[in-house]
C-alpha cells in the first residue's frame, strides 16, 4: 500500500511546476503541492488571497490521523481531509492565525486540500466526493 501511495504522489506532481490540476465533481481546480515536511509546514502562510478555484494540496507519506493549523495564515480557509480511496471524509472551516489544531477523526488520511472558506459548500462538494488527480 505504501508503494501505491508513493506512486500516487509522484505521478500527481507535474515535474515543471509545484501545481497540479484536480477535479472534484464537476469542478476543476489548480492546487499548489505541499509534499515535503518543509512545504507542509509552510502551507499557505503569508498568502494574502487565493483565486476562486486555487488552493493547496498536502500529501503525506502514509495514512494517519492528520492535523492542520493556521499559524501565520491570514485568509479564511476550509480544509477537506482525503482518505486512501481519494474521497473527502471530513471538511472543516479554519480561522486566520488560529494556533489550535483541527484534526481528522479518521486515521486513514493521505492528503488534505485547503481552499477559500466555504468553497466546498459553495460548489456542492459533499463528504465522500471523489478527488481526481492526474
Amino acid at each position: 500500500m505504501r508503494i501505491l501511495l508513493l506512486i500516487f504522489v509522484t505521478i500527481s506532481v507535474n515535474a515543471n511546476t509545484n501545481f497540479i490540476e484536480a477535479n472534484i465533481g464537476t469542478k476543476e481546480l489548480m492546487l499548489e503541492v505541499a509534499n515535503t515536511q518543509a512545504l507542509r509546514s509552510k502551507g499557505l502562510m503569508d498568502v494574502k488571497e487565493l483565486n476562486e478555484d486555487r488552493g493547496m494540496i498536502f500529501f503525506w507519506p502514509g495514512a494517519a490521523r492528520r492535523c492542520m493549523w493556521m499559524k501565520d495564515t491570514y485568509i479564511e480557509l476550509s480544509v477537506a481531509f482525503i482518505n486512501r480511496e481519494k474521497k473527502i471524509v471530513e471538511i472543516f472551516d479554519l480561522e486566520p492565525e488560529n494556533l489550535e489544531s483541527v484534526c481528522s477523526s479518521s486515521r486513514d488520511i493521505i492528503a488534505a486540500i485547503e481552499m477559500n472558506k466555504g468553497w466546498f459548500s459553495k460548489n456542492d462538494i459533499e463528504l465522500l466526493s471523489k478527488v481526481e488527480l492526474p
